[in-house]
C-alpha cells in the first residue's frame, strides 16, 4: 500500500494511545520507523496487515474496528494535506460525493503511480440508498465505511450509518480477483435526508423547469450541424446504440483504429472500460447516471499467430452522454497519457490531439510532478537513511562518553570535550581510601599470571559496582592498590559516610574472591582519611585525572599501618562520622611513617541506630596539623605497634 496508508495509522496511533503503545506496534509488527513509514513508497500489503493486526492487539479494538477507525481519521489526514478543498468539490450531495471518487482517485493516479485504490457506485432502490464498494483487497471494506461515515459528517454535516447488506468475493470483473460489498445507507437525522441523497423537490422543481425553457429553446432553435463537421470537431468521439453497434466516430478515431469502419462493428468488441471497473454494456452505462464520471477505453488485445499484435489506438479517457431519444450513447472522448514516454511510444502525436482540450497541459504538469516525486521519494529515503545515521552516531557517542567518564570525572571530561582548559582546583575537605590485598607479593610469585589477571578482575569489578551503588568517584588501580575518592570533583557534605559505607562493603566482597594458592578467600586491608586536596589533569596524550596533597599521603599510610580484614581510619574521618551510629574501635596512637603518633580507629561496622542525617558539619571537626600529633601521657605499653607495610608509591600518591 502507498505510504499515506502507514503514515495516517502511526499519526492516528499517536494522537489516540501516545508513544509508548506505537512503540509496542513497531515491535510486533517488525517494522521500523523510518524506512517503513516514508511518504512516496509503496509497501506490500503484508506489511499493512501486520501493522494494523498488531495496532489490534495493542489497543483492544479488533481488526474491523482498527480499520473503521483509521477510515474515520482517514479524513483528517487528507485535510491536513491539502486535500479539503479537492474533496469538498466533489459533489453537492452524498450521492453525487460517492459518484465522483472514482474520478478523484483517477486524477491522484498520476501522481501515485500503482494505486489499487477502491471502486465506489451509489445505488437509488426502493426509497433506500445503497453503497457498492469493489476492492481487490478482502476484508478492507471497514475502512471505506469509516472514511464516508466521517464525510458525511464533516461535509455534509449529517450523521449516518452504513450497515453491510450482501459481501461476495471471487472473480466480480473480468476475471479480477476482489471483493464486492453492498452497504445500506441510512441517514440518522430525518430533516437531512432529502438534502442528503439529493433528492430535495425544490431544486427538483427548479431543474426541471430550467430544463423545459431549454426544450422549448431548443424547438424553436434546432441547429442542423452535418455527421463530417461534427466527426472533425470530435475527432475521438463514437456514437453506439443500445445494441452496441457502431452508428458514427470521429475522424482521428477511425484512422487509428480501422475495425470502427467495418459494417456491424460493435463497440464492446473493439474496445474495453479499463476505468471503471464495470461491464461494457449499454444498461450499465446507462444505470451510473453521472455525467461527471470518466470512463477510460482501450483497445481489447487480439492475439494474431500466437502473439498480440500493436494497437495503434491509444487509450481514451471521455464521457458517455446520453442521447435518450434515439436511445444511444455517444462517448466524447481524447487520448490519454500519463508521460511523455506513453505518447512517444505511441503513433499519437500532439497535433492529433484538440488544441481546446487539457490533455496536453495536464501530461506535461504531470510529467513536473513526477520528477517531484520522484526527488521526493530520494529525499524520503535519504531522511531516513540519515536518520539511521544519527541514531548509530548516538549510539557510538554514548559509548565513548561511558569510556571518557570511566578515566575522568563527568564535569572534568565534559570540560575538555569542550575544549576548556581544566584548572587545577582545591577542594577543602574529602575523604580518600586506599585498598590492598595481603600477602599480593607471595601470592603471584606462586601463581601462573593468568590466575593474577582473574583475582584482580574479579575482585576489581566488584569494588566497581560498589563505587556506583555509593556514587564515588574511582581514581585508580595499579597493581593490587585501589584508589577511591569522595567529594570531589563535585562538594559533598556525606563524603565521609560514602566512603565508610565502600570500606564496610569491599571487606564483605572479598569473601566471594578466592585466593588461587590456598583457595580460601583473599584478605585486604583499607585505609580510609579525610582532608584538603588539589585535583587536576596531567598530560595531554592519556590525560590523567590526578590528587595532590599530604591527604592522600596519609590515606596511603592508613593502608599500608592497617590490619588484615579491617578498615583503618584517621582521627579526622572519625571525626566526620562519630556521631552517624557506626561502630568503631580506637586503636590508640600508632607510629605512621612520616607522620609521627597518630591516633587512629577501626571501622567495625553499623549499628541499629545508624542515621547518616547526624553527621559532625565540617566547623565542628577539630583541625588537624599537617605536624604528626604527640601523645605526651602515654607509656610505652600503650603505644600499638602493627607491622607495617612499606607504601606503595603510585602517581595518585604525592606529598605536596
Amino acid at each position: 500500500m502507498h505510504g499515506h496508508v502507514h503514515l495516517c495509522l502511526r499519526e492516528m496511533v499517536l494522537k489516540k494511545y501516545g508513544e509508548e503503545v506505537w512503540q509496542a506496534v513497531l515491535k510486533e509488527a517488525s517494522l521500523d520507523d523510518d524506512n517503513d513509514f516514508m511518504l512516496f513508497h509503496y509497501y506490500d500489503d503484508k506489511r499493512t496487515i501486520s501493522l494494523v493486526v498488531a495496532i489490534s492487539n495493542n489497543t483492544g479494538l479488533d481488526v474491523s474496528g482498527v480499520l473503521e477507525s483509521y477510515g474515520h481519521y482517514f479524513y483528517f489526514y487528507s485535510t491536513s494535506c491539502g486535500y479539503d478543498r479537492m474533496l469538498r468539490t466533489l459533489g453537492k450531495d452524498f450521492h453525487t460525493f460517492v459518484q465522483n471518487l472514482d474520478l478523484l482517485h483517477s486524477l491522484l493516479a498520476l501522481t501515485y503511480k500503482g494505486m489499487r485504490p477502491p471502486h465506489f457506485r451509489c445505488e437509488k432502490k426502493d426509497g433506500k440508498l445503497f453503497v457498492h464498494v469493489f476492492t481487490v483487497r478482502p476484508g478492507m471494506y471497514p475502512a471505506a465505511i469509516g472514511m464516508l461515515t466521517e464525510v458525511a459528517l464533516q461535509i455534509f454535516g449529517t450523521r449516518i450509518s452504513m450497515t453491510v447488506v450482501t459481501r461476495k468475493t471471487g472473480e466480480i470483473f473480468k476475471q479480477k480477483y476482489c471483493e464486492h460489498v453492498i452497504t445500506e445507507v441510512k441517514v440518522l437525522e430525518e430533516q437531512k435526508i432529502a438534502a442528503f441523497t439529493g433528492e430535495d423537490q425544490l431544486m427538483k422543481n427548479h431543474v426541471e423547469s430550467k430544463l423545459q425553457q431549454l426544450a422549448h429553446a431548443r424547438e424553436n432553435n434546432v441547429v442542423a450541424v452535418p455527421e463530417i463537421s461534427l466527426n472533425t470537431a470530435l475527432p475521438f468521439s463514437v456514437v453506439f446504440d443500445k445494441n452496441m453497434f457502431i452508428q458514427s466516430a470521429g475522424l482521428h478515431l477511425k484512422t487509428l483504429c480501422y475495425e470502427i469502419q467495418e459494417e456491424g462493428a460493435k463497440i464492446n468488441d473493439i474496445f474495453e472500460i479499463k476505468e471503471p471497473e464495470m461491464k461494457f454494456k449499454y444498461d450499465a452505462i446507462m444505470s451510473c447516471n453521472s455525467s461527471y464520471m470518466y470512463f477510460f477505453l482501450q483497445p481489447k488485445v487480439k492475439t494474431c499467430n500466437g502473439s498480440p499484435p500493436k494497437s495503434d489506438c491509444p487509450v481514451l479517457r471521455g464521457h458517455m452522454v446520453p442521447l435518450e431519444e434515439k436511445e444511444e450513447i455517444m462517448f466524447i472522448g481524447t487520448p490519454h497519457f500519463d508521460s511523455l514516454g506513453d505518447l512517444i511510444s505511441s503513433t499519437t502525436y500532439l497535433t492529433n490531439i484538440p488544441q481546446d482540450n487539457m490533455t496536453m497541459e495536464i501530461m506535461f504538469m504531470n510529467e513536473q510532478r513526477r520528477a517531484d516525486v520522484e526527488m521526493s521519494k530520494k529525499l524520503d529515503q535519504t531522511t531516513a537513511d540519515m536518520k539511521k545515521l544519527a541514531a548509530a552516531l548516538d549510539q557510538e557517542k554514548k559509548k565513548t562518553d561511558m569510556l571518557l567518564y570511566q578515566m575522568l570525572p563527568v564535569k572534568v571530561a565534559n570540560q575538555l570535550r569542550e575544549g576548556r582548559t581544566v584548572e587545577a582546583e582545591k577542594h577543602g575537605n574529602v575523604t580518600i581510601l586506599f585498598s590492598d590485598i595481603v600477602t599480593f607479593t607471595n601470592m603471584a610469585a606462586l601463581c601462573h599470571p593468568m590466575d593474577i589477571v582473574k583475582l584482580l578482575n574479579d575482585l576489581f569489578q566488584r569494588f566497581d559496582q560498589l563505587t556506583t551503588k555509593h556514587d564515588i568517584y574511582k581514581v585508580e588501580t595499579i597493581g593490587d592498590a585501589y584508589m577511591v575518592v569522595s567529594g570531589v570533583p563535585e562538594a559533598r557534605d556525606d563524603h565521609a559516610i560514602r566512603m565508610s559505607n565502600m570500606g564496610l562493603d569491599m571487606i564483605q566482597d572479598t569473601n566471594h574472591v578466592i585466593n588461587p594458592v590456598s583457595q580460601k578467600c583473599i584478605q585486604i586491608r583499607v585505609g580510609i582519611h579525610t582532608g584538603p586536596v588539589v585535583s587536576g589533569v596531567v598530560g595531554t596524550k592519556m590525560p590523567r585525572y590526578c590528587l595532590f596533597g599530604d591527604t592522600v599521603n596519609t590515606a596511603s599510610r592508613m593502608e599500608s599501618h592497617g590490619l588484615p580484614g579491617r578498615v583503618h581510619i584517621s582521627d579526622t574521618t572519625y571525626n566526620q562520622i562519630r556521631n552517624v551510629g557506626y561502630i568503631l574501635e580506637r586503636r590508640g596512637g600508632v607510629d605512621i611513617k612520616g607522620k609521627g603518633i597518630m591516633d587512629t580507629y577501626f571501622l567495625n561496622g553499623v549499628s541499629d541506630d545508624f542515621n547518616p542525617s547526624r553527621i559532625t558539619n565540617n566547623s565542628d571537626i577539630i583541625k588537624t596539623s599537617t605536624e604528626p600529633k604527640q601523645l605526651e601521657e602515654k607509656s610505652p605499653a600503650a603505644t600499638v605497634a602493627p607491622t607495617v607495610t612499606e607504601p606503595k608509591s603510585s602517581s595518585f600518591c604525592s606529598v605536596m
